[in-house]
């Protein structure tokens, strides 16, 4: 009878399973990849101007003033300018500006973009008061077409040549040097919000960054989020919305963190950090207790 002979003691054999070896591995990789955390930032209001920033810079390639050897754009221009009548004489008529069809393009989408972040920065119009709005201003037009159809009545029509009749004309020289001034305190902001409003949501903790003072931890366990889009304005010009914080039943509000660009794209992510948390009777009742001492 041979005896078979002993297999010799591996080196793996004292290591950890072959199962929980590759769950570290692909834990590591998921961790890697960012898959087990969100960072982001939450921005004051002014982050919202970038659109006055960016037009200044791109229209200054696009804006050159008319010069005499160019054709108008509209002869008959009605701009004038004024003169130096000791220079020029009492009897000689001041020059006319030539009026460029481009320039008066560029100084309305200008002027539209100034509109947009001014309502932006001062006021917050949710979904349905935007849909209100936006209902008021169609029946106001359909109201004005009806009263110039039915009455001859062309307040409205009066309202859009006198605002035609200006002859607005952007100045790219005006529209670079504001864009040039606020973008010092706009990357100031950047900066600050970067080190004093940072996030990082894990799967069983919610952390807040800032910078000179103590940071700020939410419990481990369960919570509940929310998205919350305060103003039409802001989803408009970032994504941007409101994350809501609450405890995990969501009875109680915890956090509220305002102003979270590309909101829709991280609440994805957040969805799937948040699946991995199980939710026990202990850990809400654990939850419940440690939200009332906070």
């Amino acid at each position: 009878m041979t005896d078979t002979p002993e297999r010799p003691e591996s080196p793996d054999d004292n290591t950890q399973p072959t199962g929980e070896v590759m769950s570290k591995e692909v834990s590591k990789t998921a961790r890697a990849r960012g898959v087990h955390e969100v960072v982001f930032t939450s921005f004051p209001k002014l982050l919202f101007i970038w659109p006055l920033i960016l037009l200044g810079f791109l229209f200054y390639l696009f804006g050159a003033p008319v010069t005499d050897a160019e054709p108008a754009d509209e002869p008959a221009a009605a701009l004038v300018q004024a003169t130096d009548q000791a220079e020029a004489g009492d009897d000689a008529p001041p020059p006319a500006a030539t009026v460029s069809r481009r320039l008066e393009v560029l100084g309305w989408i200008y002027l539209w973009v100034a509109v947009l972040v001014l309502l932006t920065l001062g006021v917050d119009l949710d979904r349905n008061q935007a849909a209100f709005w936006v209902i008021l201003i169609g029946l106001i037009w359909v109201l004005g077409l009806w009263l110039r159809e039915a009455h001859h009545f062309t307040l409205f029509g009066d309202i859009y040549r006198w605002f035609a009749g200006l002859d607005v004309q952007y100045n790219r020289g005006l529209g670079l040097a504001l864009s040039v001034i606020l973008l010092v305190p706009y990357v100031l902001m950047l900066v600050w919000a970067r080190i004093n409003n940072r996030w990082r949501i894990t799967h069983n903790e919610f952390e807040h960054y800032s910078f000179g003072k103590m940071d700020d931890s939410l419990g481990r366990g369960a919570k509940t989020i929310r998205t919350s889009f305060t103003d039409i304005f802001e989803l408009l010009l970032g994504l941007s919305g409101t994350l809501v914080v609450y405890n995990a039943t969501g009875t109680k509000e915890l956090r509220r963190i305002p102003h979270v660009m590309f909101l829709p794209f991280r609440r994805r992510r957040l969805n799937r950090i948040l699946e991995k948390t199980a939710i026990t009777a202990a850990q809400m009742e654990e939850e419940e207790e440690d939200d009332e001492d906070m």
